[in-house]
């Protein structure tokens, strides 16, 4: 039987890199994993502001409500584009346009959000995009669909 020796002033190697290997892969995930939305208390509300006079008077905020998002439809018929905002049938872009901006107007700045159907090209698609954000729009996006 061979007895432990009385050397015992062996050093302990420690490794770095692995170790380092393991921070950088948590720090990624981390980064990956986190919430990039912006939080709900920096996003516009509809809430009235007390008029400074003093006086109490009752704002309608029914036509605020009415527009959490703009749905733009596109359609092609027979080489003609027709344009739904909302589920209503719009007969020309120039019409689409107003409409935006009349919505605009309201003070609010809702998602417009384009769903165009496969019969509409992409030159179609980007011309509506290019209106909306003509009239002053934030956010538009293209609706996707699910196979």
């Amino acid at each position: 039987m061979k007895l432990p020796s009385e050397n015992t002033d062996r050093t302990i190697d420690l490794k770095m890199t692995p170790m380092i290997d393991v921070v950088f892969l948590l720090l990624v995930f981390f980064v990956w994993t986190s919430s990039f939305d912006l939080p709900e208390f920096d996003l516009p509300s509809s809430l009235a502001q007390p008029p400074a006079g003093g006086a109490e008077t009752l704002v309608d905020t029914t036509q605020i409500e009415d527009f959490d998002e703009v749905i733009i439809s596109l359609d092609e018929v027979e080489g003609q584009l027709i344009v739904h905002m909302n589920d209503e049938l719009l007969p020309d872009l120039l019409s689409l346009s107003q409409r935006l901006r009349a919505v605009l107007s309201l003070g609010i700045q809702p998602p417009v959000i384009i769903s165009p159907s496969d019969t509409v090209t992409m030159n179609q698609a980007v011309l509506v995009y290019d209106l909306a954000r003509k009239e002053g729009t934030d956010r538009v996006l293209f609706a996707a669909k699910s196979d």
